[in-house]
């Protein structure tokens, strides 16, 4: 899984179609499958089975929009009326063409897939615990930080930007964008957090209590030199979030650190363990901001976000959902489709390539059906939650997958992270956790009712 996740990272930080980095990162992917296939048995298949079900709904949704249909269907489907015409003007009127305006973006859709498809089955194969799997997420965030502090230290022209069109001069990390980084660094703030208490919880090794701490202030310095508002924003929801954590985690028990004097000295002291990080993040943020350190700050008060380029595309958004709602223009599409809506006053040198609201291009290019297996995935997720809120000693970790998910659904509000592989690595990966945390948290009282006093 760490070396899956190490091609992904270095592979699959951009969302263009186009990226040459896909081409590598794809053809290996596959050879992912092969041992995915051979572990995997029926039974870590039907331990998964609803995320099987769901990921199989999508390709399949995908599939069905590249399947030829018959003149007499598609000339009546929305925007298809010039099409028609050119059509009869050239004397194809009975060609048949798919559901999907684009298809070649369609088939690219459908090909990448082969990432997270990999990803769900290695995870499943493989039956790693939601320890190890967020163990990776976390090492993904220490070099997302690592690489970002090497792109600020070895300016614009670094050999440690990956891909051609990227935000120079901004640590963007293993991404090409400076706010899928920024996103990014604030989940893995929380999975670095998840980690420290599942540690203490569990009674792990002095070192491993002693790490996650520092990962999370090397993550945190690195995310708050980014230029990202939305990134910003989301960096310290991440820090008051981990705070709340920790404040509402419950002590460990003392009984065990008798022959660990480091162990034996955070029980003894558990009041510093929470007061010092409180009072180091704090120092550290309110330092960067007096210091005119934070460019995403400066930003925010230098100019009215209202302004952004996103809020004039809505009332083109509206109208292509207004048209396309029931079955879609066909995944990948929006681009293309977006010129047919494009206004005058929005004609510019730039050129609009995504939504920057994934939430509305999901239902542009997918429709009905792609919102059914969207709500779909939110029952299943919302059931898994609460299942693990009804324990106790578990609720720190509801708390932790309510904010994880959280941050990046709002974040798909101004933006498009999940259209890059390694947040679809990372997302995929995180259900598969989610689902083990439920299972094991289930087990667990299954295991305390059955047991004999």
């Amino acid at each position: 899984m760490s070396l899956f996740a190490a091609l992904v990272a270095l592979t699959g930080g951009a969302s263009r179609y186009d990226a040459i980095q896909i081409v590598p990162l794809r053809a290996l992917s596959a050879l992912f499958l092969i041992p995915a296939f051979y572990y995997l048995t029926l039974e870590s298949i039907k331990g998964q089975r609803a995320l099987f079900i769901l990921f199989g709904c999508y390709a399949l949704l995908v599939s069905v929009q590249l399947v030829p249909l018959p003149p007499s269907l598609w000339q009546g489907l929305p925007d298809r009326s010039d099409l028609a015409q050119l059509d009869s003007a050239l004397g194809f009127q009975d060609v048949w063409r798919p559901l999907t305006l684009t298809p070649m973006r369609s088939w690219n859709v459908l090909g990448s897939l082969v990432v997270p498809a990999a990803g769900l089955l290695l995870a499943v194969a493989l039956r790693g615990s939601a320890r190890v799997i967020l163990r990776v997420i976390a090492g993904l965030g220490v070099l997302n930080a690592v690489l970002g502090l090497l792109q600020i230290v070895t300016g614009k022209s670094s050999v440690f930007y990956f891909y051609e069109l990227t935000n120079r001069g901004s640590p963007v990390g293993i991404f090409a964008n400076e706010n899928h980084a920024a996103i990014f660094a604030a989940c893995s703030l929380l999975v670095v957090t998840s980690l420290a208490l599942r540690a203490r919880e569990v009674q792990s090794a002095s070192w491993e209590r002693l790490i996650y701490p520092v990962a999370f202030v090397f993550i945190l310095l690195t995310a708050l030199v980014g230029a990202s508002r939305a990134g910003l924003a989301a960096t310290l929801g991440a820090v008051v979030i981990s705070l709340v954590m920790l404040f509402l985690s419950p002590r460990t028990s003392r009984g065990h650190s008798v022959n660990d004097p480091v162990r034996r000295w955070l029980d003894k002291h558990s009041g510093l363990v929470v007061i010092v990080p409180v009072v180091a993040i704090t120092l550290t943020a309110a330092t960067f901001m007096l210091l005119d350190r934070t460019p995403a700050f400066q930003d925010l008060l230098s100019r009215d976000s209202l302004a952004d380029l996103r809020w004039s595309l809505w009332p083109v958004i509206a109208a292509m959902i207004a048209t396309h709602w029931a079955l879609g223009t066909g995944f990948g599409s929006f681009e293309q489709v977006y010129n047919i809506y494009e206004p005058s006053e929005l004609l510019m040198p730039q050129y609009v390539n995504q939504a920057h609201n994934d939430w509305a291009q999901f239902v542009i290019e997918g429709g009905i059906p792609g919102v059914l297996i969207l709500i779909a995935l939110f029952v299943w997720m919302a059931r898994a939650i609460v299942k693990i809120a009804a324990k106790n000693s578990a609720r720190v970790n509801a708390l932790f997958w309510v904010s994880i998910f959280a941050i990046v659904g709002v974040a798909s509000l101004v933006d498009y992270p999940l259209r890059t592989p390694i947040f679809q690595l990372v997302a995929i990966w995180l259900l598969v956790a989610l689902s083990r945390d439920m299972r094991d948290r289930h087990g667990r009282e299954v295991n305390a009712a059955n047991r004999v006093p």
